[in-house]
């Protein structure tokens, strides 16, 4: 178990810094967003209609969508954000540990699986959570393509390069069935 907490903040710190440079360094995030042309405009409309902090919808309902009626999915802070890099980066790198712990969990109980078969369990389980997460997102909201297959693929990488970061090192666990 102590081996696999160690190997957790390992992985975690694969993926932290994975997340770091597709977000700050690689363009393909922002090449998947827009801008909105009038920010002050949508940010005035958005505090002078939300209420308070939240996902909104519009249209709320489902019997208002239709074609030429505009569509959004938003997450609402009225009150800002205070961007606190120390604490959001500590809770990111807690998260990324924590599930770095989980599929490791997973892939010790792979005792008869090779390396690459333990980097593949890390790499199937990135597709996974990429494709689970994300896909509703496109098909329900109707996020675009582009920003779910870059999303998808982002996350696929991220946990293949923890699975080669630290497959070889998994202990498997005895397991009877």
């Amino acid at each position: 178990m102590t081996r696999n907490l160690l190997l957790s903040v390992v992985a975690g710190l694969v993926l932290f810094v994975w997340g770091f440079v597709s977000w700050t360094i690689l363009p393909w995030h922002n090449a998947v967003a827009n801008k909105f042309t009038n920010e002050a405009a949508v940010s005035q409309a958005l505090k002078e209609n939300s209420p308070q902090q939240g996902i909104y919808f519009l249209p709320f309902s489902e019997k208002d969508h239709g074609p030429n009626q505009i569509g959004a999915f938003v997450n609402v802070l009225p009150q800002g954000t205070e961007m606190n890099m120390s604490k959001l980066m500590a809770i990111g790198f807690i998260t990324q540990i924590i599930g770095a712990f989980l599929v490791l969990l997973l892939v010790s109980y792979t005792r008869s699986f090779s390396y690459w078969g333990r980097v593949g369990i890390f790499s199937l389980m990135g597709l996974i959570i990429g494709f689970v997460s994300h896909a509703p997102y496109w098909n329900w909201f109707g996020f675009s393509s582009s920003y779910v297959i870059v999303t998808i693929v982002d996350t696929l990488i991220a946990w293949t390069l923890a699975g080669l970061a630290v497959a070889k090192f998994v202990k498997p666990i005895q397991v009877d069935l």
